[in-house]
């Protein structure tokens, strides 16, 4: 897939929390969480998968995601708990999660599909999924672009972060059909430093997050150094962006998290830059529909982590 990195996760069900006589009753019984040896590049992580009733499946409670913060194991805990149906909570999870030493990521916020929607019982993840492949960039996406920039304009360090929800490793790109999405649509780049992985650097949150075939880059420009997404400089600076898109149509924004459009200009001919001054304030870029259709589910959306200057 052309991929440098991911985090494998499965359903918790497959982390130990179902336990059936017949596995017709329990087909996503799989081994507890163990240490592995796994290939560079690929890391550990578990989605917590919640359900209040196998009945009534529209009541939000969430799929948590839960990553590895040293890449590779969890500690504290030798199973995550999903069931039985109706015991848990959002919150539970991502407790599960801070236990055994991982990072919390809020998966698909909002969601057609009930149960898999948050219920907002806990605010202390560090992530949240901006955009869910299934069904490209769609209208539940959306709403949870802005619920990331509520919390980012309130002076939370929320990441951002978009990812495939790839469930075969055989499907071919960009995807067969709404809910069958391929490995990195989209991906979430990350900026590694010296001596990091690529959880290290997603865990600092410096991301961007787009599918293939549109690339975005923001920086902001100070007197003194120059800062990415995810970062923060001091006084007056000038932000900068560049973006290509194979999509027609499209528009590149810089954006003020909670507020205006700073700039908007056509991606004509597919690309496009910006660069402004700024003062004070949270910002981040994204590539954008030039004529947003609220029902959305469009392909070539990009988006970055914020960068935040300071008086």
């Amino acid at each position: 897939a052309g991929l440098e990195w991911l985090v494998l996760t499965d359903h918790s069900n497959s982390a130990g929390s179902m336990h059936c006589d017949d596995v017709e009753d329990c087909p996503n019984l799989g081994p507890e969480i163990v240490e592995a040896q796994w290939p560079d590049g690929v890391y550990m992580g578990s989605e917590i998968s919640l359900i209040e009733d196998l009945e009534e499946t529209l009541v939000p409670t969430g799929h948590i995601g839960c990553i590895a913060k040293n890449g590779y194991a969890f500690e504290g805990r030798e199973t995550f708990e999903d069931r039985p149906a109706g015991s848990l909570e959002g919150a539970d999870a991502v407790a599960q999660c801070h236990e055994a030493g991982g990072w919390a990521v809020i998966n698909h916020p909002y969601s057609p599909a009930g149960w898999t929607a948050y219920d907002w019982t806990s605010e202390t993840f560090e992530g949240l999924e901006v955009y869910n492949g299934g069904a490209r960039f769609d209208a539940w996406d959306s709403q949870g672009l802005s619920a990331w920039e509520e919390r980012v304009a309130d002076g939370r360090d929320v990441v951002p972060v978009g990812g495939s929800d790839c469930h075969r490793w055989s499907v071919e790109a960009p995807g067969e059909g709404l809910l069958d999405p391929a490995l990195g649509y989209p991906t979430t780049w990350v900026q590694v430093r010296d001596g990091e992985s690529p959880v290290d650097a997603l865990l600092a949150g410096r991301v961007v997050i787009a599918e293939p075939g549109t690339t975005l880059e923001f920086w902001a420009v100070s007197r003194t150094h120059s800062v990415g997404p995810g970062e923060s400089t001091t006084g007056e600076a000038t932000l900068n962006v560049l973006a290509t898109v194979e999509e027609e149509e499209r528009v590149l924004e810089l954006r003020e998290v909670g507020g205006d459009v700073i700039e908007r200009v056509l991606l004509a001919g597919g690309t496009g830059s910006i660069s402004v001054k700024v003062g004070a304030g949270t910002y981040y870029a994204r590539v954008w529909p030039e004529f947003l259709d609220p029902n959305l589910d469009v392909a070539g959306i990009a988006l970055s982590a914020a960068i935040r200057v300071k008086p």
